[in-house]
């Protein structure tokens, strides 16, 4: 089956069963798919095609749980084994990104619960690939999803000793300073965010400006997230002292 006529049988059978039935579906896939990849690719989809948080975290979670059972079976095959956790891996740091409120994402609404499960997902891919060998620039890019959801919970104080984490990781690539500028800002903006306002703002501006004055499109684009992030939870943080 092609990836677009098993995302529209796992639509269908939400619909007309529940999404036990439809995991049951993919399940049975082994035979002629890759499974893990399957769970994958439908993440993905439900949250850019169906926009459902719902979906993401029910396949993420029966994903994960496919992955880490068939990786202890094949422990004796390191390989095997590694691969299978690092695509569970991956599928908690695409849950954790898809729960995190701070893109602001059009038509998908995370309720606080979800909220909860990203962050789950974010401690466990930060786990798991300490034990996978990896790259400074793997570390840093999970390290960041997980601070970012300690913003969004306002656990300001662990979110900083997060960025810091993913700051000394990306400060070992030489050809791409941009990752170490980008979390220097998110330093800066979780200062700001928890009214250490005198030590952030500098901290900020200067990751901003930095980021502003390269000519590529990656600075760019962090340039505008971190404005964009520092704009979304400064508004929800006023929005909550008003109740």
């Amino acid at each position: 089956m092609t990836r677009v006529e098993i995302y529209d049988t796992v639509q269908s059978l939400a619909v007309e069963k529940d999404l036990y039935a439809a995991s049951e579906f993919v399940l049975g896939l082994w035979e002629e798919t890759d499974v893990g990849k399957v769970f994958e690719d439908l993440m993905l989809d439900c949250y850019w095609k169906a926009k459902s948080v719902e979906q993401v975290i029910h396949f993420a979670n029966a994903g994960i749980h496919y992955c880490l059972a068939h990786a202890c079976e094949y422990d004796e095959d390191a390989d095997s084994a590694r691969e299978l956790r690092f695509s569970a891996k991956r599928m908690a740091t695409n849950a954790a990104s898809f729960t995190w409120i701070g893109w602001d994402e059009p038509d998908v609404e995370i309720s606080p619960e979800q909220m909860r499960h990203g962050i789950a997902f974010a401690r466990y891919a930060v786990r798991q690939l300490h034990e996978l060998d990896p790259t400074d620039a793997q570390l840093a890019f999970t390290f960041w999803h997980l601070g970012a959801h300690l913003i969004a919970a306002g656990s300001y104080a662990e979110a900083q000793s997060i960025f810091e984490a993913a700051r000394d990781h990306s400060a070992s690539d030489d050809r791409n300073p941009d990752n170490r500028t980008m979390a220097e800002g998110y330093i800066g903006l979780t200062k700001i965010l928890s009214g250490d306002n005198e030590a952030g703002e500098p901290e900020f501006d200067a990751s901003i400006a930095a980021l502003e004055s390269r000519e590529n499109e990656d600075a760019a684009f962090f340039a505008k997230q971190l404005v964009d992030v520092r704009t979304f939870f400064e508004k929800r943080k006023a929005g909550n002292a008003e109740r």
